[in-house]
């Protein structure tokens, strides 16, 4: 979710962190490092590599488990992206067939750009530009030689090399690797030495999750929209509380599908005007049991540019700026009818007062003489 200048205010996640790269934006030697350990005859197979599928029963018969299952990188994105982790034959039978099928319908490039863009980094990160934002809180493109290979370290068991918790056996995985890489005249030995010395820090990414006032409206304005496109809003209003709570379940899994599908949320939200609302109401109301809000529209674009929902409003909690119900009663009339017009002409009150053909009107029509007006300027 991103603000009027752009700035991104909230990130929307189920824990899943995906952004997916083209084969272009993928350094070659990421692709180097998979094919070199997960299958190095990809260019040459149909989709299985029957010698290494000979290698794996071979050893699973000796061992009487499935220890080793002999996938090749098709298999793999297969199983990753149609299929379960489960160890059985059953399931192995439908990688082959999958593998089978998407070696008939993409070309190898489509495959391995699936495959890095597919593959699991552990907490939470799919595909090689989350797990760099991730673990090191810049692009792919930013990373090193050394960095990428400690990335590639994680996929192949990403339980085992979580770097959060195993960053030793991670290391010493990427070691192992970046030699096969020189046993394979991908890099130099002089280069290895270099690459395996080259520390490694992490920089873990912190979930970006500002202004709680607005973004809280956003969601619920989100799900609004969402109901009135798929015809949910009547039988959410219905008297019928069976009804509404299946409309609500149907609803919540709309909007799951849309957010998992990828999109961006542009709002109109002015930070700056945000960060003084919320001063402005923690020091006017003070520290005592008073609560308020306060709802800033930018009335040449009808734009909600600033939500508070409270003195101290905590995500999802009761915002008062939308779902306190209140009638503000004449307090708005000067907010509505004098400010616009003082803004738009420059006019001061007194030249309001007194040269005005228009006034507005208590809903008695009655006159109370005259009332102190009060104006507070936020700076």
């Amino acid at each position: 979710m991103t603000a009027a200048n752009g700035k991104v205010i909230s990130d929307i996640s189920n824990g899943e962190k995906r952004t997916y790269l083209k084969l272009e934006e993928i350094p070659l030697f990421l692709e180097d490092l998979f094919i070199v350990t997960e299958d190095q005859n990809f260019y040459e197979h149909a989709g299985v590599d029957i010698t290494g599928i000979s290698r794996a029963l071979l050893v699973n018969s000796q061992n009487n488990d499935l220890e080793q299952g002999g996938s090749t990188i098709t298999q793999q994105l297969a199983r990753n992206v149609y299929l379960t982790h489960d160890r059985t034959y059953n399931r192995k039978l439908s990688e082959l067939f999958y593998a089978y099928q998407l070696e008939r319908k993409k070309s190898k490039s489509e495959i391995i750009e699936l495959y890095i863009n597919a593959i699991y980094f552990h907490n939470g990160a799919y595909g090689i530009e989350a797990a760099s934002q991730f673990y090191f809180s810049k692009p792919t493109a930013e990373l090193s030689k050394a960095e990428l290979s400690f990335l590639a370290a994680i996929p192949n068991n990403p339980e085992l090399y979580n770097p959060l918790k195993h960053f030793d056996k991670t290391k010493k995985r990427q070691e192992r690797i970046l030699k096969q890489m020189v046993a394979e005249g991908k890099l130099k030995q002089n280069e290895y030495e270099k690459l395996v010395k080259e520390t490694i820090k992490l920089d873990l990414s912190t979930t970006i999750d500002l202004y709680p006032d607005y973004v809280t409206y956003v969601h619920q304005e989100l799900k609004n929209l969402v109901a009135s496109s798929e015809g949910l809003t009547k039988s959410l209003q219905s008297s019928d509380e069976a009804a509404r709570q299946q409309a609500e379940v149907e609803l919540n899994k709309r909007v799951e599908k849309l957010l998992n599908s990828g999109v961006t949320i542009h709002t109109a939200l002015d930070t700056k005007l945000q960060t003084q609302s919320k001063t402005a109401v923690q020091s006017k109301i003070g520290v005592n049991d008073i609560e308020g809000a306060t709802v800033v529209i930018q009335h040449h674009t009808h734009e909600l540019v600033s939500l508070i929902g409270g003195k101290d409003y905590k995500k999802n909690s009761f915002n008062r700026s939308y779902q306190s119900y209140r009638q503000p009663g004449s307090a708005i009339k000067p907010l509505l009818d004098y400010a616009p017009y003082i803004e738009e002409t420059n006019a001061d009150i007194t030249q309001l007062v007194s040269g005005a053909s228009y006034f507005p009107k208590n809903y008695s029509c009655g006159s109370y003489g005259m009332v102190t007006l009060k104006i507070v300027v936020l700076k």
